[in-house]
């Protein structure tokens, strides 16, 4: 009796880490898709890329966790406890996650996006101004004449 009572208890152990596992692999799923709502992706082949190496992990995640559950032996309720338990997430939790959390980010991003925007168009003004008195600098010399690359047009020594 005491034999079929453990198994049982090993069996319900084993079902909830695995509902509880297929919730965790939902939950960085969804990290992934706020990070593509967050930062924008150019081409679709680098969402391809992160897609393979997010199914790469799972199945390293999964194979070690029914190695160490059931010593290797793939049993259906894992499986699909596992799936169980990311449909769940998905639709409890999934949803109102990245959908409030990409927003929250965003707002909290927005600012430095901002600064970095505008520090980037006063970078690139001032290269603009180097490069457009290096130029003048190159076509004075040409003519024999001294430059200066100081804005007072004055030499200075240091």
């Amino acid at each position: 009796m005491t034999k079929v009572s453990t198994l049982i208890i090993w069996e319900g152990s084993t079902f909830l880490s695995s509902v509880f596992l297929g919730m965790m692999l939902a939950l960085e799923y969804d990290c992934i898709r706020i990070f593509r709502r967050i930062v924008k992706h150019r081409h679709v082949y680098t969402m391809a890329v992160e897609d393979i190496i997010f199914w790469f992990h799972v199945s390293i995640v999964v194979f070690c966790s029914v190695y160490e559950m059931n010593n290797g032996i793939v049993r259906g309720f894992i499986v699909v406890s596992q799936v169980l338990g990311a449909v769940l997430y998905r639709y409890a939790f999934g949803r109102f996650f990245v959908k409030y959390i990409s927003k929250f980010l965003l707002f909290v991003l927005k600012p430095l996006k901002k600064l970095s925007r505008f520090i980037k168009i006063k970078i690139q003004g001032a290269v603009r101004r180097l490069r457009s008195r290096l130029a003048a600098c190159a076509r004075s010399k040409k003519r024999g004449k001294k430059c200066s690359l100081n804005p007072d047009g004055k030499n200075s020594s240091v």
